[in-house]
């Protein structure tokens, strides 16, 4: 317990807290540029567009990521404790660098889990519009009945769909051409009933999303 209020500790925790935060943040900032990109059917745009696409590719890059956070994170911890405090004091606050460890593998690990589910439901959707007949019709279903369940529907699906779209080959084109054309009847259907209704059906969904 005494260890716990010592002042490396504190360091330590509030440099963890520190660096966790910029982590977070510039996940966040990318996912918006990426879904930006996503949402206007573009090639990842900017660097940090390319990073979140690179991240969400496949769980291997997921836990990738999350495994050299972690070793910058211990590192770094380190770092700064040899350089402000002794070498005794260091080695006493070794239960606090593996509770924010443990804590930041567990995020890793919540990351690379929901990529996971992003990879397996996009491979399930381009094996199902693959092997259907009417790839259009299959497609289409699917897609109204995202729009149907509204903000209870899965941001996960919307997600995959949308980076099947960047695919070029059939299942990708398909996807593409669905989703242009239920854009415009959307528009077209907004633009006929009006801005009021047009802002409660825009509340409806948020769109794609992984978080």
């Amino acid at each position: 317990m005494q260890a716990l209020f010592s002042p490396v500790s504190l360091v330590f925790i509030l440099h963890a807290l520190f660096l966790q935060g910029i982590w977070l943040y510039i996940g966040r900032i990318s996912r918006n540029r990426y879904l930006t990109d996503l949402m206007t059917f573009q090639a990842p745009s900017s660097r940090l567009s390319r990073y979140y696409h690179w991240r969400v590719t496949s769980i291997e890059h997921a836990l990738g990521e999350g495994i050299a956070y972690l070793l910058i994170l211990i590192a770094s911890l380190y770092g700064l404790g040899f350089a402000l405090f002794g070498f005794e004091q260091v080695n006493g606050a070794f239960l606090i660098v593996l509770f924010v460890a443990l804590l930041s593998l567990m995020s890793a690990l919540q990351h690379a889990w929901r990529v996971k589910e992003v990879v397996d439901s996009e491979s399930r959707i381009a094996v199902g519009i693959q092997i259907a007949t009417d790839k259009i019709g299959v497609t289409r279903m699917m897609v109204d009945d995202l729009f149907i369940q509204g903000a209870m529907g899965d941001g996960r699906t919307w997600f995959a769909l949308f980076k099947l779209a960047q695919r070029k080959d059939q299942v990708g084109w398909t996807v593409r051409d669905v989703l242009l054309e239920k854009g415009k009847e959307e528009d077209a259907r907004f633009q006929s009933q009006g801005p009021e209704s047009s802002s409660t059906s825009s509340s409806k969904d948020s769109g794609p999303d992984i978080a």
